[in-house]
């Protein structure tokens, strides 16, 4: 199988630098441009199935992609990103400042971290292995590429699972607005094989 993990286009809270999380932001005009485009850089890949997250700024993404693969959305709460409890809505450097303990702690990145109120990494580690094990089950023939569009967080955890590496690494796997990373998972084992590209956004126009 072909796994085709995409995060969703810019919204304002990205372009400002603020916390999202579980917070329901929508796609600003150009996180819109940038779904259009991913849309129809995925419709060659001919997916079998398009995934999504609940929340608004990975639906907006991923039914454009469904649109043009002619594929029905899935939607599965399970590639929610993950919460960010009383730090959604604030500016990175305001919690750095505000809650210096809670943020050196999360982006030391064990599996028990987790922002005040919100989720902790082993509870999204265990989410997103539920719902790798339910899209094995469904799609077994490695010639299907299936595509989910979810967030950074999850994206980053897909590729800790898949690989099997420590938790301390996620925050140094940069995952970038409306990117595409690409795993194959096949007879030779798991391999990584596209991270974080935005080579499809290369001259797009903002409408």
């Amino acid at each position: 199988m072909k796994l085709i993990l995409i995060r969703h286009g810019e919204t304002e809270w990205v372009r400002q630098g603020l916390y999202q999380g579980s917070t329901d932001v929508p796609l600003n005009r150009r996180g819109l441009s940038q779904a259009r485009a991913v849309a129809l850089a995925i419709k060659k890949a001919k997916p079998i199935a398009v995934y999504s997250s609940k929340l608004t700024r990975a639906r907006q993404t991923a039914k454009l992609i469904a649109r043009l693969s002619q594929k029905q959305l899935v939607e599965d709460k399970r590639l929610n990103e993950v919460s960010f409890g009383r730090w959604e809505g604030k500016l990175h450097e305001s919690v750095k400042i505000q809650f210096p303990k809670a943020f050196a702690n999360w982006y030391k990145a064990n599996w028990s971290s987790r922002p005040p109120g919100g989720e902790s990494l082993k509870s999204l580690e265990k989410r997103i292995s539920k719902f790798l094990v339910d899209l094995f089950k469904k799609h077994s023939d490695r010639a299907e590429s299936c595509v989910v569009v979810t967030h950074g967080g999850p994206i980053r955890m897909f590729l800790i699972h898949l690989l099997k590496m420590r938790p301390e690494v996620f925050w140094s796997i940069r995952i970038d607005v409306a990117s595409v990373t690409v795993m194959n998972i096949g007879t030779r084992g798991k391999e990584l094989i596209l991270l974080n590209s935005q080579d499809h956004l290369n001259g797009f126009k903002l409408d």
